[in-house]
């Protein structure tokens, strides 16, 4: 009977710890959950806002700053922009921001924009991309911060302790542009995230050699995922209500790309992350490579004169 007892007890124990695990591995967390982490050892919080004056200005409690664009978070590559860096590079990059391999590392940013959102959700890819496991984005942003515990809030700059950051990368999270061409004959969902006007052909970005899309994409824009163009995404059945609006099934070999792989990473986040989709990749190029070879196939749903 004390046999007994003791291993009910030790399997309750176990069950609530492997609950807490799952929760603190959850991709989208929020404010009451980190007001509990804020300060904790093991746990990372990263600001990437743009500005570094704003950050200085008034920032999450011990929240280290990094930028997306300036720290290296993306690179070009043979006149490609915003392409994963080698994996030696990112370690760098993760280990001077003092991020170790068993961190919980939590990112916000503004939540005032979509590319903002965007920029978190690449910075979330990165580091899943080199294997870390446990990774997190603060749901609603910045504002949901300020919303709840704005008297709680530091100013100046949080130093790094910079570590030695070994990876476990990946690879398979990304498609290059091979499999890309392999997928025109069919077997993988291609899903363009850009807006409809980019989709359809009607404008292109700046760094896009020839405007529409890739053949038999589908169209799921980014703006779809978060509520009014913030941070703040749409729960787990909305989701599942515009993917299937968009015709992009919820199972099975997706291939998510965008103009230069940014906003595509909300697709993946979404996707992988948050619906489960394991099978769901990105493709890191995008449009910003397929559009250099005069070769690949290009549609155009409405041509102007």
């Amino acid at each position: 009977m004390k046999a007994t007892v003791i291993f009910l007890v030790f399997a309750s124990l176990l069950s609530f710890t492997n609950q807490a695990m799952s929760l603190d591995s959850q991709p989208l967390v929020d404010v009451q959950w980190l007001k509990s982490k804020i300060c904790v050892p093991g746990f990372i919080i990263l600001d990437v806002r743009r500005s570094a004056e704003d950050y200085k200005s008034g920032h999450i409690p011990c929240a280290l700053h990094t930028n997306y664009y300036k720290d290296g978070w993306r690179m070009r590559k043979q006149g490609v922009p915003h392409m994963m860096p080698p994996v030696p590079q990112l370690e760098a990059l993760v280990g001077k921001l003092g991020i170790k391999v068993d961190s919980h590392v939590v990112i916000y940013g503004s939540g005032t924009g979509e590319f903002d959102a965007a920029e978190t959700t690449s910075i979330y890819l990165t580091l899943k991309y080199l294997g870390h496991t446990q990774v997190s984005i603060l749901n609603g942003g910045l504002p949901a911060w300020m919303d709840e515990w704005s008297a709680d809030f530091d100013v100046g700059v949080v130093e790094p302790s910079p570590v030695q950051y070994t990876s476990n990368p990946k690879p398979d999270l990304l498609v290059s542009i091979d499999e890309v061409k392999t997928a025109l004959s069919g077997g993988s969902t291609l899903v363009d995230i850009r807006r409809n006007d980019m989709f359809l052909g009607i404008n292109k970005a700046w760094m896009l050699k020839r405007p529409g899309t890739i053949p038999g994409a589908l169209n799921l824009p980014m703006s779809w995922f978060t509520v009014d163009s913030s941070l703040n995404f749409r729960d787990h059945q909305n989701l599942q209500i515009l993917f299937t609006a968009a015709n992009v099934p919820l199972e099975g070999r997706v291939i998510l790309f965008c103009n230069a792989g940014l906003e595509s990473s909300m697709g993946w986040f979404v996707a992988h992350e948050v619906l489960g989709n394991k099978q769901a990749v990105l493709y890191d190029g995008s449009l910003a490579e397929w559009t250099k070879s005069q070769d690949l196939p290009m549609t155009k749903h409405i041509e102007l004169n």
